[in-house]
């Protein structure tokens, strides 16, 4: 009796770890937003959005040569959660790794990921908040979103803001 309730206690708690942790959320917010934007009628993954806000810890363009090298497959990407159980993105991290130093080079709060379409949306009352921040997070977290920011980010690094 007891054997069967310590596996039933770990069968538990490997069902609750697994239903609270990241790939949970991830499905879920990606769920959440195909069925949101059905609703109104277009993907995320035709959404355009902005890089205005990324945080960058360096002076654009940069001087220092070890960065100015830098390839693109040197810039890394993170994403940021609040915790591992029951988590939320709280954006991404771009750092360098070159001869096993990470240098953090800047930071794309999820807050600050804006998409003009949303915007919209949200200023005519169609959306609130939360459902915003849900389907940015969902465009924030997709393959080439990703890659197009580290795209961006290398460019900077080049070329510089303006």
């Amino acid at each position: 009796m007891i054997e069967l309730a310590l596996i039933l206690a770990a069968l538990f708690f490997f069902l609750a770890s697994a239903l609270t942790s990241r790939p949970m959320y991830i499905l879920s917010q990606k769920y959440y937003s195909k069925r949101v934007t059905k609703h109104y009628g277009f993907r995320v993954s035709d959404l355009h959005y902005s890089y205005d806000q990324m945080v960058y810890f360096i002076s654009l363009p940069t001087t220092l040569p070890y960065i100015r090298d830098a390839l693109k497959e040197d810039l890394i990407i993170e994403q940021d959660y609040s915790s591992y159980f029951f988590p939320l993105l709280k954006g991404i991290k771009i750092s360098l790794k070159q001869k096993n130093e990470k240098l953090f080079l800047a930071y794309l709060p999820i807050g600050n990921f804006r998409l003009p379409h949303l915007d919209k949306l949200q200023q005519e009352g169609t959306i609130d908040e939360q459902t915003y921040l849900r389907i940015s997070t969902t465009k924030l977290l997709q393959r080439d979103t990703l890659q197009e920011v580290r795209e961006e980010v290398y460019k900077q690094l080049q070329v510089g803001r303006y």
